[in-house]
């Protein structure tokens, strides 16, 4: 390890699976240097998933999930340096994401559990921290933040012609580059997260692995159709979503408005694989004039699901190449931890991040607070 600054990213993200902790330095390009998983203690991840499907808890709750989840995530990072007979003085600082429980853009306001402050004090290390609400106040959505990231991960090459970098992890976002124009940035709608409880409510798996179960039948085209009438999938960027709008209570809220019988639960499976696909698909286009761009990088979880992956390659066509973020150094569980960690640099340097014309704010802003030890 040479003597440029450490960082450490957590990222707990929307599939509620486990905390990502990433040691990392940067050079030309962000080094990732080692990365460990915690998984959710079972009542915390019932709790947090309860929360998705009904965003309302007594002030107590509240107290008691932030500070519950700032032990997880500071254990994490904790078990990071553990695995790395790290020092915490050898790192400049930690950049925290949180969970979000609640994004409300059009309220102003967006959030995130795990308080940064129990981070920096049990691990003896400065904790940034509540990166969204210094764009929403400027009148942004406050999300999705990976844009200005993700052209850090690329090269002249990378991406030449134009590309996008789509991360599908419980929500589904994408990052879009094109020749002198500014980057775009929106969710949108479902990644995994949809598919997973589904998995975990009818096959007792955490995940569709490989997606071999929704491999398994075909997707239902008016089931399909009748999901993407949601007035979430038809608006322009810039737009933002989260898991306390795609939840197991929208997917039965529209089976109840559908008027054919509801289908067999591998039926579901496969047709929110799809919708996957096809929301992607149709927001690229979209905001593409029409075409998808010639290559695409994709990480988070999705990038494993393999008949998510075939599908997504079938709908973009032979004219784009369709790889992972392995291919820009970073694997694809590791990106948004990487990023916090990014984030955690730019602050402690007091640089404006470049989200404007992602997320509809007034102007870029310096994001995040500061936690000391």
């Amino acid at each position: 390890m040479n003597d440029k600054p450490l960082y450490i990213g957590l990222m707990t993200g929307t599939s509620l699976d486990a905390t990502d902790a990433v040691l990392v330095r940067f050079d030309e390009r962000p080094q990732l240097l080692a990365h460990v998983s915690l998984p959710y203690p079972q009542p915390l991840r019932d709790k947090l998933m309860a929360l998705n499907r009904a965003p309302q808890l007594a002030l107590s709750e509240f107290a008691e999930l932030s500070r519950t989840l700032g032990e997880q995530l500071a254990a994490a990072a904790n078990a990071l340096l553990a695995n790395q007979s790290l020092h915490p003085d050898r790192v400049s600082a930690i950049g925290s994401h949180g969970q979000t429980i609640f994004h409300a853009p059009e309220a102003g306001m967006s959030l995130q559990i795990g308080h940064p402050a129990i981070i920096a004090k049990r691990t003896g290390i400065p904790t940034v921290a509540d990166f969204r609400v210094d764009d929403m106040a400027l009148g942004g959505e406050g999300a999705p933040l990976a844009p200005a990231f993700h052209q850090t991960l690329l090269s002249e090459t990378d991406c030449a012609a134009g590309c996008a970098l789509i991360n599908i992890g419980g929500i589904a976002n994408i990052s879009l580059f094109r020749p002198g124009q500014p980057v775009l940035g929106w969710d949108t709608g479902p990644g995994n997260g949809l598919m997973d409880e589904l998995c975990q409510q009818h096959f007792q798996k955490p995940y569709d692995a490989d997606g071999q179960l929704a491999a398994s039948t075909s997707p239902d085209p008016d089931l399909l159709a009748h999901f993407l009438q949601d007035p979430y999938f038809a608006g322009p960027a810039p737009k933002s979503t989260g898991r306390d709008a795609f939840h197991t209570q929208w997917v039965a809220e529209r089976l109840n408005t559908y008027s054919r019988p509801a289908p067999s639960p591998l039926t579901l499976l496969s047709t929110l694989n799809q919708l996957t696909v096809q929301s992607l698909s149709n927001a690229l286009k979209q905001e593409n004039g029409g075409a998808w761009p010639k290559k695409m990088y994709v990480m988070g979880g999705g990038s494993r699901n393999a008949t998510l992956m075939q599908r997504l390659q079938k709908a973009a066509g032979d004219g784009t190449e369709i790889g992972t973020s392995e291919q820009l150094g970073v694997p694809p569980e590791a990106v948004e931890a990487t990023m916090m960690a990014w984030l955690a640099r730019e602050r402690l340097a007091q640089r404006p991040i470049a989200l404007a014309s992602v997320t509809g704010a007034q102007r870029n802003a310096v994001l995040g607070g500061v936690w000391l030890p």
